[in-house]
Order: C-alpha cells, then structure tokens, then sequence
C-alpha cells in the first residue's frame, strides 16, 4: 500500500514537473542602457530627441544620426507587444529586433551595435 502511494506521489510530481510551461524571462534592457551604449560607443545621443513612435505602436523610443543616416530606435513594453506590431505592419517584419527593442535604421555601425545588446 504504502509502495503504490510513493509510486503515485512521484508520478503526479514528474507529471507537475514536466508539463509546467516556463515562459523566458523578459529582457531587463532599457531604453535609457541602449541609449548609453551607443553614447560609449562614440556617438552622440540626445535621449529628449523622439521619433513618432506611438504610430507603429510602440510607447517609447529616441532618434539620432551617425553619418547623416538616422538611427530610430524603438521601444515596446513586451516582446509580445513587438510582435503584434510587426505582425500587423508589415513595414516592420525586416527592422532588427533585440528583445522589446526595434531599429530602423540603414547605418551599419548601429545595426551592429544594436545586434550585439545584451
């Protein structure tokens, strides 16, 4: 009796175990960090400077310029959020994405830099 109890125990555990779903965790990167990254990079930022970004649905973002090319950065408060934009404006499927951040831009050097955000 008591084998058959300790069998079921552990049954129901390995099954609570393994159908649990864990979601990743959410980037703790913020719009302030992106902006200090590219500052140490060299470049010049001015995080009072805004694209339009409530029209693609984002709540926050900063635009400035390496090489005369703007750099428009984007931020959305989940990568959730991201993707129903990007699924429903199809202007924003080929932007890089890093996380909840979104970049439009054609400037190589902040392409890369963006990329390589953690």
């Amino acid at each position: 009796m008591k084998k058959g109890f300790i069998w079921c125990l552990l049954l129901s555990l390995v099954l609570v175990v393994g159908c649990s779903k864990t979601e990743p965790q959410e980037s703790q990167l913020t719009l302030n960090d992106v902006i200090q990254t590219f500052k140490e990079k060299g470049y010049e930022v001015d995080s009072s400077e805004k694209p339009m970004f409530q029209a693609i649905g984002a709540d926050d973002g900063v635009i400035f310029y390496i090489e005369n090319s703007p750099v428009k950065i984007y931020q959305y408060p989940s990568t959730k959020d991201l993707d129903k934009a990007k699924s429903s404006n199809s202007l924003l499927k080929d932007w890089p994405f890093n996380g909840r951040f979104l970049l439009e831009t054609k400037n190589e050097d902040a392409i890369k830099i963006f990329s390589d955000l953690k």
